[in-house]
């Protein structure tokens, strides 16, 4: 062999073997991260699983799952109160993540039913909702807070009405005690009318089963 081939054959040794000392260096700090890396990957781990964990917030609200009687009163500017009743049934889903209602009733000569979720998002300490109903085609989104652990939550949102005019609502939900609560709302028309709606639910009683006979 030439001297100048084997000095071409000792760099092609050299690069390989500095391309296997890289690849060798490459999967040990894959299998074995740095300290203050693995440390942050633990704690998004930890964070993650937090805020996907149901809380005191959640318990708090599940406590309302059951059967309930309601009775609406429809306040506007200018106009006679209006009422009407219906039923509604709330449940716990998602392992405790979440409250659905579903609620169904009489208003203004026209039934109606409708969907609600109520949940509490661990990662943004806010009480959170969405409401649809047969009356509508559009999604109430709402956000809100409690400064009593839960017992009153003050919500505000809003959505495109029919003539696509923006409408503000803002929602109270007042728990009275563990079988009463009201759910008050506050809209703002584009004419700056006041519209109040106010439903008032009451957890029904069980029917006792008859004593048996012998």
């Amino acid at each position: 062999m030439s001297e100048k081939m084997r000095q071409i054959s000792l760099k092609i040794a050299a690069s390989l073997a500095i391309l296997a000392a890289g690849a060798i260096a490459n999967a040990q700090s894959a299998q074995n991260p740095p300290q203050s890396s693995q440390q942050d990957q633990d704690a998004a781990q930890q964070a993650l699983i937090a805020a996907a964990t149901p809380g005191p917030a959640h318990a708090q609200l599940m406590k309302r799952a059951g059967e309930y009687t309601t009775v609406t009163t429809l306040y506007t500017t200018g106009a006679e109160p209006q009422q009407s009743t219906g039923t509604a049934t709330f449940k716990s889903i998602l392992d405790g993540r979440f409250l659905e209602e579903t609620n169904s009733g009489d208003s203004l000569g026209q039934t109606y039913s409708g969907l609600r979720l109520y949940g509490y998002n661990n990662g943004s300490k806010q009480y959170e909702a969405v409401w649809i109903y047969t009356g509508s085609t559009a999604f109430f989104v709402l956000d809100g807070s409690s400064d009593d652990n839960g017992k009153t939550v003050r919500y505000s949102g809003a959505f495109l009405g029919p003539s696509g005019a923006r409408q503000t609502l803002r929602v109270t939900i007042t728990q009275s005690d563990d079988d009463h609560f009201s759910v008050r709302l506050l809209g703002e028309g584009p004419d700056n009318t006041l519209t109040t709606l106010e439903t008032v639910y009451t957890r029904a009683k069980k029917t006792p089963l008859p004593p048996a006979h012998h």
